[in-house]
């Protein structure tokens, strides 16, 4: 009586369109636990089941499928299933419920208690009593779901229903139009002919699919659950090319497809092509490859779609691939004689069109011929051989008879794309040894061809060969690769009218470095050292050989080592220019952080500082120690190398390396003697080496207490600008990355003790805003104190106000080394966030409450410091407070204060522009154009740039209603800017006039 109640409930509540939840609940619960059984379930709904009405079966139908959708796997015994199975496979006939016993069967079938043979009951029942395609979407996917799960579960069933199974899901499938079942039904299809023999059926079946292709259709923007055109395309593929059986109606076709006007077509064409290779007979192909070849030859020859291209030459190569024979034989119709008899084979199709245009008195489209030519011969080693025999001595026989510079390069180019497939396929074609002097006296660099542009491309083919035939296998020997690299090298070296010449040698050297490390590193890095070190060297020459030996290390890592050691040996001999060793440095640095990047391994790691950076440091260390001078800038730039290296080394490491670090130098640093020698010009380096470790890192001082307040005092007590900065770096690094805050707490302390008697000075200001950078960036609310003592010195107009509010960018902005995250530095999320809700509202006030003109300057300097580096979404929150103070920014600043507080404003045109609306041609515009003239001294590139870029935005973001009166003055200004002494600043000012002069034509 219970079943019977719920089971009403559960109807009505069908009926009403009511949730069912509980009730559902109940029955699985009640089922699970033995109190209802199945069966019982199925007499409550028999008088539904039994109905003469349509919708009450549906209705009795849908409560066995939600019941069954949640019954556990051991709820539902083998007399219940087969009684299950029994009833849906009858009432599949019934199309008022197919959509429930769909759904339901589904649910039976991943039970445990699931045979094979009641698989094949219900798929028999599907496929001869539902016209699926009469139903909407969701049935036709629950009946593409039953056959799938059918086939991964019972795969065997699906087996012996054979033929039946076969032609049955063809007509499923029949018809289909909708994506989401297409897609699923195209999967399907070849893991059927993976489980059943097609053949007799193979005929019904392909052309269910293959009236598809090309298939197309309008993707839903923006629909995560919707299918992609190119799922479907490779789905139709890959249903197309499952069977051999296919092969014969699908060849034809498809290359019937590839004559097609659309790109995309002929693309879908040639790679369905390519993937049924490997699956329909070589046979099929080898009748039709006349007419492929020639088609193919015409899209290479005349298509201006690259996608076209490339997906022909890759067709070509795939399907010789697989009509190559594997191994050569005996009088072999593919030999060259044979090529050029009657009797046609496959290569034929290709040969004899290259072969004629070879040896017509005007070579063609070189550059196709070649790609087909190359296609062909990389898809094996024995076409490879063939395509080479035939080619080859035609091309050399050319090159020795002629002397026209054109047709020379036309075949030469041609020789590369043959040669180049000997190098993919790593097989050296036997025709090459015999004409071996031939090919060298071929690329030997001709002197009487001069080195201009008009020649440039030759000198490129010419390299290009060269570079092949070193990379051909056991071609040339020892003495003639390191001739062919010498020539490669001194190509990237001298100077040349093109520099494409220089840039192509440089390429073709990364390549070859990949392969052949050691014979770049004994033949060619000589040469560029050597080069480096001439006398007098131009400085853009220098530019270029470090910018082509940084590219090498970094592509190949076999050169990393060789490159970077023979760049530091060439500095540290002493003899390369001040700023030639500077540059040299920074190439060291660069390429550093690049494999630092790509592979940060702890052996390389140690073995690079071991080779670079203690030969760098031991360098400058001699040179200060005998009292030379070393640039700045040098300085600095081996610090930053250290930094590159030292930061990413473990604790242990860096604690070795920094006892000699400081033994040598923290009695400079500390030392009340002003004179003490050339050491404090590298004090930096010292820095960099403190503020790279690890927090975990252990100093080698017996206190920090003590540590820090020597630091503290030698920075205030001193006059060297080097000691105080190096000072108050180590310090804010210290703080930064201690993790116990007690202990950070008291360390500040002790900083800052000292400067309660200590006369305010500059000093005092920098200290203050390198502890406020410490404790901000890991947001400990005390380094707000130090913010609110520089403000006041600010409010006050102390003697160095200036100072103190230019130095809110070392709070704020970036540094090489002292607390950054690539030195471990300590940054909390929202530490800018909180700097900027706490400290412009006290800019604001402070700016108001004033009425000394220097006292706002400087409040403005340290808004402009403050919100360029903000984060975006920081800077927009409140930002209509802030634009009054930004305008004034603008009048008051110049520099680079100037120009970001203008990118500012551009920001704010470019994400809100309603804010700044009513004040866009008031302030804005005569702002910008003030900006944007050369004879204000505050006007900088950078200002003119921002400038501009403001007024290019303008016309995009603002109708022509709000902003045409300025149109003229605009223009007036712009026409000035386009005869700007710089060029970047010109083609700035054409865009945005440009943008002006066509306001309101929309």
């Amino acid at each position: 009586m219970e079943v019977q109640r719920l089971v009403d409930a559960y109807i009505i509540g069908l009926g009403d369109n009511a949730d069912n939840t509980e009730l559902r609940t109940t029955l699985v619960t009640r089922i699970s636990a033995g109190d209802i059984s199945l069966l019982e379930l199925v007499q409550a709904l028999g008088e539904y089941l039994a109905s003469e009405e349509a919708s009450r079966r549906c209705k009795g139908v849908n409560v066995l499928s939600d019941v069954l959708a949640d019954l556990p796997g051991d709820a539902i015994p083998a007399v219940a299933t087969a009684k299950l199975v029994q009833f849906f496979s009858a009432r599949l006939a019934d199309a008022t419920c197919v959509p429930h016993i769909l759904t339901a069967a589904l649910a039976l079938m991943r039970h445990s208690s699931f045979t094979g043979k009641f698989a094949a009951d219900i798929l028999s029942a599907l496929l001869k009593e539902v016209h699926v395609q009469s139903f909407q979407y969701s049935t036709r996917r629950a009946a593409y779901q039953l056959v799938d799960l059918a086939i991964q579960s019972h795969p065997e069933a699906v087996t012996k229903m054979g033929d039946d199974f076969v032609l049955g899901f063809a007509q499923v499938i029949d018809g289909e139009k909708d994506p989401r079942a297409l897609m699923l039904a195209f999967q399907i299809i070849p893991k059927v002919a993976a489980l059943v023999d097609i053949k007799n059926n193979a005929e019904d079946l392909f052309e269910v699919i293959f009236c598809y292709f090309p298939i197309t259709f309008k993707h839903r923007e923006g629909d995560p659950s919707a299918i992609s055109p190119e799922l479907l395309k490779a789905a139709l593929r890959s249903a197309i090319t499952c069977s051999p059986y296919f092969g014969d109606m699908a060849i034809k076709p498809l290359i019937e497809k590839t004559t097609a006007a659309a790109s995309s077509v002929k693309v879908d064409a040639l790679e369905t092509l390519a993937a049924g290779a490997h699956v329909y007979a070589p046979e099929l192909f080898k009748a039709e490859m006349e007419l492929l070849v020639e088609q193919i030859r015409e899209d290479v020859m005349m298509a201006a779609d690259d996608a076209v291209v490339n997906a022909a030459l890759g067709t070509l190569e795939t399907i010789y691939s697989v009509l190559s024979p594997s191994t050569p034989v005996p009088n072999d119709p593919f030999s060259q004689d044979a090529s050029m008899s009657d009797s046609s084979t496959p290569l034929d199709y290709v040969l004899k069109e290259a072969v004629f245009q070879l040896t017509a008195d005007e070579v063609k489209n070189p550059e196709q011929i070649g790609k087909i030519l190359r296609a062909v011969a990389r898809s094996s080693t024995y076409n490879c051989s063939v395509v080479s025999d035939a080619v080859l001595p035609i091309i050399v026989e050319r090159m020795s008879g002629t002397e026209v510079l054109t047709l020379r390069r036309e075949l030469m180019d041609i020789l590369n794309y043959v040669l180049s497939a000997s190098c993919d396929v790593e097989r050296k074609a036997e025709c090459l040894d015999a004409d071996k002097i031939n090919l060298l006296s071929i690329y030997r660099p001709e002197t009487s061809v001069p080195l201009d542009k008009e020649y440039s491309v030759l000198h490129i083919v010419r390299l290009k060969g060269i570079t092949l035939l070193t990379l051909l296998p056991n071609f040339l020997t020892e003495n003639e690769a390191a001739i062919a690299l010498q020539t490669l090298g001194r190509a990237a070296i001298e100077r040349n009218e093109d520099e494409n010449v220089n840039k192509e040698a440089t390429h073709l050297l990364i390549q070859l470095a990949q392969s052949r490390p050691e014979q770049i590193n004994s033949t060619v890095l000589p040469l560029f050292l050597e080069a480096l070190n001439e006398d007098m060297i131009a400085a853009h020459k220098v530019a270029r050989l470090l910018n082509a030996l940084g590219s090498i290390s970094v592509a190949a890592s076999g050169m990393l080592i060789p490159v970077l050691r023979g760049l530091v040996m060439l500095v540290t001999a002493g003899q390369m220019a001040s700023s030639h060793s500077q540059a040299t440095i920074e190439t060291v640095r660069k390429v550093l952080e690049a494999a630092m990047a790509a592979n940060s391994d702890a052996k390389l790691n140690a073995d690079l500082y071991a080779a670079i950076i203690s030969p760098l440091t031991a360098w400058i260390h001699g040179l200060a120690s005998t009292n030379q001078d070393v640039p700045p800038k040098l300085v600095v730039e081996v610090a930053r190398a250290l930094v590159t290296l030292l930061s990413k080394l473990e604790t242990s490491a860096q604690e070795q390396l920094l006892e000699p670090l400081f033994s040598n130098y923290l009695a400079v640093l500390l030392s009340s003697n002003e004179s003490i020698g050339g050491l404090c010009q590298l004090l930096p380096v010292f820095s960099a080496a403190v503020c790279s470790c690890r927090p975990e890192t252990k100093l080698p001082v017996d206190s920090l207490d003590a540590f820090v307040s020597s630091l503290t005092v030698s920075a205030l007590a001193g006059n060297s600008q080097i000691r105080r900065d190096v000072c108050f770096e180590i310090i804010a690094s210290m703080l930064n990355k201690i993790k116990d805050s007690k202990l950070r707490s008291s360390l500040t302390q002790i900083v800052l003790q000292h400067t309660g008697g200590a006369r305010t000075g500059l000093s005092v200001i920098l200290l203050h805003q390198w502890v406020a950078r410490a404790l901000i960036s890991c947001n400990d609310k005390s380094g707000y104190d130090s913010v609110r003592w520089l403000l006041e010195q600010i409010r006050q107009a102390s003697p160095h106000a200036a100072e103190a509010a230019e130095g809110f960018n070392i709070i704020l902005g970036e540094h090489d080394w002292a607390v950054t995250p690539a030195t471990h530095g300590v940054f909390k999320v929202l530490a800018k966030q909180r700097f900027y809700s706490t400290v412009v509202p006290e800019i604001t006030s402070g700016f108001q409450s004033t009425n000394d003109d220097a006292v706002k300057a400087n409040l403005l300097v340290v808004l402009t410091n403050a919100v360029r580096h903000m984060p975006k979404s920081v800077l927009m929150n409140g930002i209509e407070n802030v634009v009054p103070l930004l305008l004034s920014a603008i009048r008051l600043t110049g520099g680079n204060l100037k120009a970001a507080s203008i990118r500012t404003i551009t920001l704010v045109i470019l994400e809100t522009p309603e804010t700044l609306r009513d004040e866009i041609t008031t302030s804005i515009i005569p702002l910008a154009i003030a900006s944007t003239t050369q004879s204000n001294i505050a006007n900088s590139v950078d200002v003119r740039q921002a400038a501009l870029g403001a007024l290019s935005l303008i016309p995009e973001k603002y109708p022509y209603p709000v902003v045409h009166t300025a149109r003229k003055d605009v223009l007036r200004a712009l026409t000035g800017a386009r005869d700007d002494r710089k060029r970047m600043v010109r083609q700035d000012a054409v865009k945005a006039y440009n943008k002006w002069l066509n306001l309101g034509e929309d």
